[in-house]
């Protein structure tokens, strides 16, 4: 068609004479923007995207059908048999989805339009509408996923639009369409259904970000239902565990086999949405393990027990004698066709636990996830999924894109410690070497790829960018798995693709030249469905940005321990260009490889921040490369994670042998680290306090003074009163003692510790509790299409866990993070009253905050909590005492030392308060060394006379101390199991006698 007959064509689509007309003007518009940009911009500025939305809105899902030939006519719908051919407003609706496909493929100018002109909506209401044709389903889910794809090349309004998809897509309704699209798939498979369900599961992961939506998936089946379809490819691959037959009509388990996976089923999709939505979640992660379909491929093992400890009565029947110790075999049946690895003899156990621990993540891996909140004790040996086994098995046997998502599962399910101890060297030995095998120059895959999975760039790089971060993830905070990265040459490979990710590109340029220029010159900013977005990333450009924050995730991940691997980091030139990446992004050139998105900068910050764990490179490299720079404007960066990132690496780089402390300083970063502890966000906070914290320690006074005073003595105060457990007080009583709050109803902790719901169990429904009329039958068939569809989500019960497990997860996160920050402002306090100049700042301290509050405050810190609780056993009330976290006690002795430590008078001071030292006594029989090592120590603080006219004074104090026990407490602690403790105590026994006498 000619460009002056196109007004022709859009009044023909707007007011056609007959649905086959506008299905005529439909096709023929079609044929004339597909490959052709300058023409899809000119449709976007007569207004096209308001046209086709009004299309999607008037489908009725009734009506004659087409005249005209149909895609796939053939096909049935994915969820069940529907007619073949189309209706004439299917076949218009169909056809306006391909024009809006078509659109999206022209890149991110074009997705601003689509989104601002309700596309969304009107697509999702398709795809869940109750008579939605086969074809017309996987128009949807096709252009769906091309728009997704183009989401991140949108740079600033990539966020914007990601959030307008999901929050459409992962709500109720269309969960469940998603949840009956997988699971009738496998009841009634089909070539559309496959792909379709390929397509869905692809969709997941590119939009699903954020924690609640994760949550959503999990709770109403879709997470149950992608494990119904993992389990199809475990029958169909021949792993079933022997046995499973039998195991099938155990509760929990489907009670029969699922049926094998068709041949065109693809796994990689369902892989890499299972990981995505188990990501950093401890309780969606045991929920996928124990999906009915897990288990019932994957039965869990029947202990044995010795032939010894089975006895017999008189009568014949047999029992267990009083000894009998269940015994799991240390393996599973798959295990035995993977191949063997050596067995590291030393105490490797130490390293594997902080893989998800909340500890080591807090110092080292905040920069790449969100914190994983898992409980602190490990898996037991028995608890383990054979699903892990099967993992290895696909990734040896797979390649490709599968053997990748299938590391990124494993990976995620070691992290959230639901591997065994000893299956550490399987993930060094097995996984590490053929993720590193990725980064070499000259590793490709096929051409003929799966096209559903390769997006926007070939498969080869796609696994190229993929690979650094699963290893970053998998040897974060373990030094065994870094010696096996490290060992493997994973470092020189990291470094040359680090370097590359800097290189031009060849054949970007300017925008093509378009003659049209004035439609959008007039475009009215008040109608953005008539307008193109910005011009966005090219989609090489955001893969280097991808591979380059991979990469120094790894770098980062590998940098965190070892300093000969810091060392060959700086050896192989990576410094200056970490130092670069931490440019960020110039929004009037968006394809201007020397800028940096968000990610990136965070990545950057982790991989310097590992670096400057190392003496030589903070004085060396990180000087000669002017890290300071880049990174004072990262401290003040717009994005609060950047400023996150930025403050921590200021936590090394403050540290009192660091060179770039006084240039810090001398830049005025103190007021800035200030009010980023006044942020609302508790990362950040801890963070600035953290780098106050380094700045107080051996500083003038009048560098302390400030940190004070720009603080504000008031808010300091009110930190330090804050009490971490308050007011979920009664969650930390379950938590820790496992006593039974009525008010939230938690009684009981479940197989991980986590305490569940027990108030209000879920009976069991009818068909459960009744003998099922099938136990008779053969359980090792094919799944009956007519097996109801609620037999594969999830039940109550573990629906009822799975929310209350994430409800714990939050609340435990947010007392950490209390408590956390009180424990470093109580540290920043000690720092500011001790060393040179310390008795002014002790009186300084004093004066600002109230010696007698402050005093109160510390007595506080160290009085157990007595909480009373209902028994709904005895109908009555009891109390339970709680005593502070360690941490605090340990800062809060720490600050008393260094009072100790100041003038006469200040000891003084510290002896005639009236409970402060009684609630200390106590503390000398902690478990903790450093607390009961602290507790020594303020006793000789207090008994060290600074002058000859101060021994009077000292020997009342002595007297005191011994009133209040201290020489009892002490003279315990003569065998302590500490050799310091021993030494502190045998001097405070000294001065102690010595005054006494």
């Amino acid at each position: 068609m000619t460009r002056a007959a196109t007004p022709q064509l859009i009044s023909e689509i707007r007011d056609p004479e007959s649905t086959a007309s506008r299905i005529v003007a439909l096709r023929v518009l079609k044929n004339e923007i597909i490959g052709h940009d300058q023409r899809k911009e000119a449709w976007i500025g007569w207004g096209i995207v308001p046209l086709l939305s009004q299309i999607l809105a008037g489908r009725r899902g009734t009506g004659k059908r087409s005249a005209v030939g149909e895609r796939n006519g053939d096909a049935k719908h994915p969820s069940s048999g529907r007619r073949n051919s189309r209706s004439d407003e299917d076949e218009a609706c169909l056809q306006a989805i391909i024009i809006i496909g078509s659109l999206a493929q022209g890149g991110p100018p074009f997705i601003s339009p689509i989104a601002a002109g309700g596309i969304f909506p009107q697509l999702l209401s398709i795809l869940s509408s109750p008579n939605c044709h086969p074809s017309l389903f996987l128009a949807v889910l096709e252009t769906l996923n091309i728009i997704a794809d183009r989401f991140p090349l949108c740079q600033q309004r990539s966020s914007q639009h990601v959030k307008q998809l999901s929050s459409l897509l992962f709500s109720r309704d269309h969960v469940e369409t998603l949840r009956r699209l997988i699971i009738d798939s496998t009841v009634s498979p089909s070539s559309i259904s496959e792909l379709s369900v390929a397509l869905a599961a692809n969709l997941i992961a590119k939009t699903c970000s954020e924690e609640n939506h994760k949550t959503l998936l999990a709770e109403f089946g879709v997470l149950d239902a992608l494990a119904l379809k993992l389990s199809t490819f475990v029958v169909a691959q021949g792993f079933v565990l022997p046995g499973a037959e039998n195991s099938a009509m155990d509760p929990g388990a489907l009670k029969m086999l699922p049926p094998a996976a068709p041949p065109n089923a693809r796994l990689a999709p369902i892989l890499r949405a299972i990981a995505v939505i188990i990501e950093n979640s401890k309780s969606r992660a045991e929920h996928f393990v124990s999906s009915p379909a897990v288990i019932t491929v994957f039965p869990k093992e029947v202990p044995e027990f010795s032939p010894n400890d089975i006895k017999k009565t008189p009568w014949g029947s047999t029992y267990f004698s009083g000894f009998a110790v269940p015994r799991h075999s240390a393996t599973n049946p798959i295990d035995a066709i993977l191949p063997s690895v050596p067995v590291v003899q030393t105490k490797i156990s130490t390293n594997f636990p902080p893989l998800g621990s909340h500890n080591s993540y807090g110092r080292h891996g905040q920069f790449f996830s969100p914190p994983i909140s898992i409980p602190e004790s490990n898996v037991s040996d028995e608890e383990e999924s054979a699903v892990i086994s099967w993992l290895f098995a696909v990734i040896r046997a797979e390649s490709d894109l599968t053997r990748l998502v299938g590391a990124k599962l494993a990976t995620n399910l070691c992290r959230l410690g639901l591997a065994k101890k000893h299956r550490l060297p399987m993930f060094g030995y097995l996984l590490i070497p053929l993720l590193i095998a990725t980064f070499e120059k000259d590793f490709e895959v096929p051409d003929d790829a799966d096209v559903y999975e390769s997006g926007l760039i070939p498969t080869t790089l796609r696994i190229k960018e993929e690979a650094p971060a699963i290893l970053a993830s998998l040897i974060m905070d373990s030094c065994e798995l870094q010696s096996h990265a490290g060992e493997g040459g994973a470092i020189p490979k990291l470094a040359q693709m680090l370097k590359e990710s800097f290189n031009p590109i060849a054949g970007t340029g300017k925008p093509m030249w378009n003659p049209d220029k004035s439609l959008l010159a007039t475009c009215n900013a008040s109608q953005p469905e008539l307008c193109l977005g910005p011009r966005g990333l090219s989609p090489m450009v955001y893969h280097k940005m991808k591979l380059r924050e991979a990469v120094l995730r790894a770098l980062a991940a590998l940098g965190l321990f070892k300093e000969e691997y810091r060392r060959m980091m700086c050896e192989n030139g990576v410094t200056g260009y970490i130092i670069d990446s931490m440019k960020p992004c110039d929004p009037e050139s968006p394809d201007a490889l020397d800028g940096n998105p968000v990610p990136t900068l965070l990545a950057a910050c982790a991989a310097v921040r590992s670096l400057t764990r190392s003496v030589t490179a903070l004085r060396t490299n990180m000087i000669d490369h002017c890290l300071t720079t880049p990174m004072f404007a990262l401290v003040k960066h717009g994005d609060i994670d950047v400023q996150i990132a930025a403050t921590s690496v200021l936590c090394n780089l403050t540290l009192d042998f660091s060179p770039l402390k006084e240039i810090i300083v001398e830049h005025n970063m103190i007021p800035v680290l200030c009010e980023h502890s006044h942020s609302s966000n508790s990362r950040l906070r801890l963070e600035a306090l953290w780098a106050l914290k380094h700045i107080a320690f051996n500083s003038t006074n009048d560098i302390k003074i400030k940190i004070v005073e720009e603080l504000e003595p008031g808010w300091l105060k009110q930190v330090i009163c804050h009490d971490p457990n308050d007011p979920n007080l009664r969650r930390r009583i379950d938590d820790d003692i496992g006593g039974g709050s009525s008010s939230i109803g938690m009684g009981t902790s479940n197989s991980v510790g986590e305490q569940v719901d027990i108030l209000n169990p879920t009976d069991m429904s009818d068909k459960e509790s009744q003998p099922h009329e099938e136990d008779h039958q053969m359980t090792d068939v094919i799944m009956s299409p007519k097996t109801s569809l609620d037999s594969f989500i999830a039940d109550n019960s573990r629906r009822r866990r799975l929310a209350i497990n994430g409800d714990l997860d939050q609340t435990k996160q947010a007392r950490r993070d209390d408590l956390r920050v009180q424990e470093q402002t109580f540290d920043l306090l000690r720092n500011i009253i001790c060393g040179i100049g310390a008795p002014e700042m002790i009186d300084f301290l004093f004066q600002e905050v109230g010696q007698s509050d402050l005093f109160n405050i510390l007595a506080d810190k160290l009085r157990p909590k007595t909480l009373s609780s209902y028994s709904r056993k005895d109908t009555s009330l009891s109390t339970k005492s709680v005593a502070m976290p360690a941490e605090i006690l340990e800062s809060v002795t720490y600050m008393i030392i260094h009072i100790a430590a100041g003038l006469s008078r200040h000891r003084q001071l510290l002896i005639q308060h009236p409970t402060l030292l009684k609630l200390m006594i106590p503390l000398f029989n902690n478990p903790r060394t450093q607390i009961r090592r602290n507790c020594v120590w303020v006793i000789i603080n207090l008994t060290i006379a600074d002058d000859q006219m101060d021994h009077a004074s000292c020997r009342e104090r002595a007297i005191k101390l011994k009133s209040l026990g201290v020489m009892e407490k002490l003279l315990s602690l003569e065998e302590d199991s500490d050799p310091d403790v021993r030494e502190r105590t045998k001097t405070a026994l000294s001065l102690m006698r010595a005054l006494l006498q």
